[in-house]
């Protein structure tokens, strides 16, 4: 199973919202991915978890959950790795064929080479028809804005998009 952190490790399916879970449940079919954006601390990295459990105790499919700056960092870090050494697993993110968990899309800062990182990552599940799940704080709007139509375009295109509304739980149960 998915290493979930602590702070999501009791996060249970049956919090997720209705909608969300029909889109979930029928992703195998339809192909579609899931884009859930909302402000900060709305919920969106707990649904994560928690789709991410029910994927892998419920239906035993191979997953791979990021941070989304975590991940381009690691592959960004692994540039210096000596040739001869095995690849890190977000090496292979790009051939990566299961059900994949991005979060916090576009928090990462905006550059070149994240940029293009990023869409061999998107354009190569996009061709392959592989669902991804994405949380962000990015609107559909902000998200074209932050990244370039072309990347928007095959994340929004290819997800069921949910918007979380709210106050800041992290706040609210401080």
């Amino acid at each position: 199973m998915q290493n979930i952190p602590k702070r999501y490790a009791d996060v249970k399916y049956e919090d997720v919202r209705q909608d969300i879970k029909a889109s979930f449940e029928s992703m195998k079919d339809t192909r579609r991915g899931i884009y859930i954006h909302g402000e900060v601390g709305t919920g969106k990295t707990h649904i994560m978890y928690a789709l991410l459990k029910e994927t892998e105790i419920k239906h035993k499919v191979v997953t791979l959950a990021k941070n989304t700056v975590e991940l381009l960092r690691s592959i960004q870090s692994d540039f210096s790795r000596p040739w001869d050494q095995k690849m890190k697993e977000e090496d292979h993110v790009r051939d990566f064929k299961g059900l994949l968990f991005l979060d916090d899309v576009g928090v990462e800062k905006s550059t070149e080479w994240t940029l293009e990182t990023f869409y061999l990552i998107l354009n190569a599940r996009y061709n392959d028809v592989l669902p991804t799940i994405f949380t962000s704080n990015l609107s559909p709007a902000d998200l074209s804005e932050k990244w370039g139509d072309r990347i928007a375009s095959r994340i929004i295109g290819s997800c069921d998009v949910f918007r979380l509304e709210g106050e800041d739980r992290r706040l609210i149960n401080n």
